[in-house]
Formats: C-alpha cells, sequence, structure tokens
C-alpha cells in the first residue's frame, strides 16, 4: 500500500485528533488531601512556534540575543493544561493572580513546571531530544 492508498482508508478523524493525558501532581495532591490532576492537551504546531518565537530577545540590531526558556514552558502551560478552573475569577482573585499564567506562577514550583511543560511537549511529537535541541538553540543564540 502506498501512502496516498493508506491516507485515503484510515478515519481521517484519527489523525486530527489532538493527544490528550492527565498528570498528576503529587506534591499539591498532598497539601489538597485528594488528587491534583491536570488534563494537558497538545498544542497546534503553529502555535509552539509562536512560543518559541516569543521567547527569543532580539538586540537593538534586530539579530537574536537570547532566548528564555522559562517563556517557553509558561506558554506550554498556558495552551497546553486544559482544565477551565484556573480561568475561574474567584480562583485567580484568591490567589491575587491577574491571569492562568501569573497563576501557575504561584501554583507550581520550578521542577513542576519544567515536568509540565516535558508532558506537553511530548504530546505535541516532541521528545527529550527536542527540547535539548531548543536548548542548545538557545544557547548557540545566547552566544
Amino acid at each position: 500500500m502506498n501512502i496516498a492508498e493508506a491516507l485515503l482508508a484510515i478515519d481521517a478523524g484519527k489523525v486530527k485528533a489532538h493527544a490528550k493525558e492527565e498528570l498528576e501532581i503529587p506534591r499539591l495532591s498532598e497539601m489538597f488531601g485528594e488528587p491534583f490532576v491536570l488534563e494537558l492537551k497538545q498544542i497546534p504546531s503553529r502555535r509552539i512556534r509562536e512560543l518559541q518565537d516569543m521567547a527569543i530577545e532580539i538586540g537593538p540590531d534586530g539579530k537574536p540575543q537570547k532566548a528564555d526558556m522559562y517563556k517557553v514552558q509558561l506558554g506550554l502551560l498556558c495552551d497546553g493544561i486544559a482544565n477551565r478552573d484556573f480561568d475561574n475569577k474567584e480562583v485567580l482573585q484568591k490567589f491575587k493572580a491577574g491571569s492562568r499564567k501569573d497563576l501557575f506562577q504561584i501554583l507550581f514550583n520550578a521542577g513542576e513546571i519544567q515536568e509540565i511543560a516535558d508532558h506537553v511537549s511530548n504530546l505535541c511529537g516532541f521528545g527529550k531530544q527536542a527540547t535539548k535541541r531548543f536548548e542548545a538553540q538557545a544557547e548557540e543564540v545566547k552566544n
């Protein structure tokens, strides 16, 4: 079977379906006394590229100066965490957070942010190699 035949034979809905995953945050589960589970989802390719581009700072000469991995990670969390509870106005007010991004910085520690971002990246088809590749590119831009 060639590629065209395979594409015609498969259910297009299966190909277009976005990957999803649940991830428990043990520290918060222990704190709340019940499972604190995030619903993670795949982010569209174009949006991933936008998040990467937003993390690169351009210097006065118009050339990339440095890349901020933390910005990428928070972008992955903001777009990749499907739970709408983080947009609840009462929750945001309680934690004095202006947005879900602010709330994530309050709720999650650095290791959890990294872990969640890694899981979202994996849902998007990136493995650890892709993360290492972007970090290498960021380091190259910095130098």
